[in-house]
């Protein structure tokens, strides 16, 4: 158990069910589905053509007119859920405490427009008429560069990029520099957006639904035959519980635990027992220091793959035993689809919307049973219950495997 008190004290979310934490949990409570055609680039040669994109986004609302000309998608995303968090948290940003401060982002493909838009204008203008401000945006870690640059935040910054689990990991990231004393505060968030190069690999792939079946996100259901990809970003601020006491800042969660496991199985592929995410997840509960039946919700990272949800809840009855048929387990991502790198740091934001508002989002899309994913999985209806502690699990393809343990943080206690 850590000895020191680490909480997130705000949220920022840009999500295609919503833009700010508000409109986020209200959306997920009332079950409803953020999946439509896309409509940012041609799908007209797939056979899927469904996704979660954010649309009627206009960055220039909430970031101003200047300063966003040459920025893609991905930085505007970040940009303004950072700018929800730092409002939010009640934190102003100077010259005398910026160096205390760092941005740590979860990412893995946000510079792949930036990237193939770069390349076809070298191939198509020529070297000396490409434009070069397209350049800065083709590296990983541009997006959160930019939520640097943007707000003055001038301790450090990284990009962390391990798939599905980017978010936890970033957000381990956070804790690290927090307890060494290489911050006071920290920006933890996670950015993915939909590009046609990124539809286009997962299709090749086989791995959307749609492809096989029906183009619908249907976690744990027996009909479910792949993810549907999507979009968002999502920045918490995370310190010690003191310092956001101090300046008067709403403490939304404590965290009890963050825990990473690789087990480095195979290159695009599941560890078919889950022993990676078994020890993940008994290391996150060793280290909160709580027993399997005081969780409260546990928020699943099953995104309508077959393997994926099977796995997981296969991993969840060898833990939890008799217990877990007396907690909720719901997916977000039957209304959200697969935010990649985004997906485990929008898990936390529903966690806790659930532990504030006492309603445990629904998994929707459930109408046929699959004997292998036999759990609650709060189907369809959200459900009122008071929450105190959550478990948040991701994982996904090549071996990384995150849990995270969340505590209500009660005001007065």
């Amino acid at each position: 158990m850590r000895q020191q008190e680490f909480v997130i004290s705000s949220l920022g979310v840009v999500a295609p069910n919503g833009i700010g934490k508000e409109a986020f949990w209200k959306s997920l409570e009332e079950g409803h589905s953020a999946i439509s055609k896309i409509e940012s680039f041609s799908t007209d040669k797939f056979s899927v053509n469904s996704g979660g994109e954010i649309k009627n986004f206009d960055p220039k609302v909430f970031l101003g007119q200047k300063g966003l000309r040459n920025l893609d998608r991905s930085s505007l995303f970040l940009m303004t859920a950072a700018k929800f968090a730092i409002d939010s948290a009640k934190l102003e940003i100077t010259e005398s405490n910026t160096d205390d401060i760092g941005v740590v982002t979860g990412t893995t493909f946000p510079h792949l427009w930036s990237m193939i838009e770069f390349d076809r204008e070298v191939l198509k203008e020529g070297l000396d008429f490409s434009n070069p401000a397209l350049f800065p945006s083709t590296v990983l870690n541009a997006a959160s560069s930019q939520v640097s640059i943007r707000f003055n935040i001038q301790g450090f910054n990284a990009s962390i990029s391990t798939g599905y689990t980017s978010g936890l990991e970033a957000l381990k990231y956070s804790l690290m520099m927090l307890e060494t004393g290489k911050a006071k505060t920290v920006f933890c968030g996670a950015v993915e957006s939909l590009a046609l190069s990124l539809f286009f690999g997962f299709f090749k792939l086989g791995y959307m639904a749609g492809i096989n079946g029906q183009m619908i996100s249907c976690p744990f259901d027996k009909r479910r035959n792949g993810p549907l990809l999507s979009e968002a970003a999502a920045v918490f601020s995370i310190e010690r519980a003191e310092t956001a006491q101090a300046r008067q800042a709403e403490i939304l969660a404590k965290i009890r635990s963050v825990s990473c496991y690789f087990d480095g199985f195979k290159i695009a592929k599941i560890h078919p027992d889950g022993n990676g995410l078994e020890k993940a997840i008994m290391k996150a509960l060793d280290e909160a220091g709580v027993a399997t039946g005081d969780i409260d919700y546990i928020s699943s990272c099953a995104n309508s793959s077959f393997e994926v949800d099977k796995t997981e809840v296969k991993v969840l009855q060898k833990i939890f035993g008799d217990s877990l048929s007396k907690i909720p387990v719901s997916s977000i991502k039957s209304m959200l689809g697969e935010t990649l790198s985004v997906s485990s740091a929008l898990q936390i934001a529903s966690c806790l919307g659930a532990m504030k508002n006492g309603v445990i989002p629904p998994t929707i899309n459930y109408k046929e049973k699959d004997p292998e994913c036999d759990i609650d999985c709060v189907p369809n209806k959200a459900q009122k219950k008071d929450v105190k502690l959550a478990l948040v699990v991701s994982f996904g393809p090549g071996g990384y495997n995150s849990a995270c343990v969340l505590e209500r943080y009660d005001v007065g206690r």
